[in-house]
């Protein structure tokens, strides 16, 4: 016959075999996949951290293969193939990143400059045209959309992108100059002038920049 205190060191060697069979024999030990991403990740860290991109990029492409939704790891690799100057496959992560992210905005105007750096013109303006879209508003958006309607042909649209930006921030010196350049070209020397003059009160020292578009708005009247 079992006393109560027999019972119970009974019971409590079966609760320690329990727990060590859980938690500490080798037979519960962390699954071979697991390892190895907890390992690229750390390597990932480790290396850019470090400035070895090269030797990042395996471990980092790893971990963003594996943790698709995890905008941190697109953004990382997209930074690293910056680094290494592989533009096309850069765009690939700030696009993926823009998926990923409760925070899209973030890859602005990345996307569209590695796009650009690819050559990849229609690429660049579509990017940014979902930028600009995109809250909170950014004049910084609007200002580079403008530029690549402008390289696409599409002067009117870029004149607007301007004028949008404007709106956002009254005094974004460089908006004025653009909108002032697109003003001109549109037959509106007043108008222009304007705006050259307040580039000018906004930014005194680029005053070489405004001057010789001064000039021309004069002697348009």
């Amino acid at each position: 016959m079992h006393t109560p205190g027999a019972r119970l060191a009974g019971a409590a060697i079966v609760l320690a075999v329990y727990y060590w069979a859980l938690f500490i024999s080798p037979a519960a030990a962390v699954d071979p996949s697991e390892a190895q991403l907890q390992s690229d990740i750390e390597a990932s860290l480790r290396l850019f951290n470090a400035g070895r991109y090269a030797e990042a990029l395996e471990p980092t492409e790893r971990v963003s293969g594996q943790l698709p939704s995890q905008a941190l790891y697109h953004e990382r690799l997209a930074l690293i193939l910056q680094r290494l100057e592989r533009p096309a496959d850069e765009a690939r992560e700030w696009e993926a990143m823009m998926a990923a992210s409760p925070t899209p905005i973030d890859a602005c105007p990345m996307v569209a400059d590695a796009h650009r750096r690819n050559q990849r013109d229609d690429l660049e303006l579509a990017a940014l045209e979902r930028c600009a879209g995109l809250k909170p508003a950014n004049p910084d958006f609007e200002l580079f959309l403008g530029q690549a309607l402008l390289r696409a042909g599409r002067p009117a649209e870029a004149r607007q992108a301007f004028e949008r930006g404007l709106a956002l921030s009254p005094d974004y010196a460089d908006l004025h100059l653009l909108l002032g350049i697109r003003q001109f070209a549109d037959g509106q020397p007043p108008l222009a002038r304007a705006s050259f003059e307040r580039f000018l009160a906004l930014a005194p020292d680029r005053r070489a920049e405004v001057a010789s578009w001064l000039t021309r708005t004069r002697r348009a009247k």
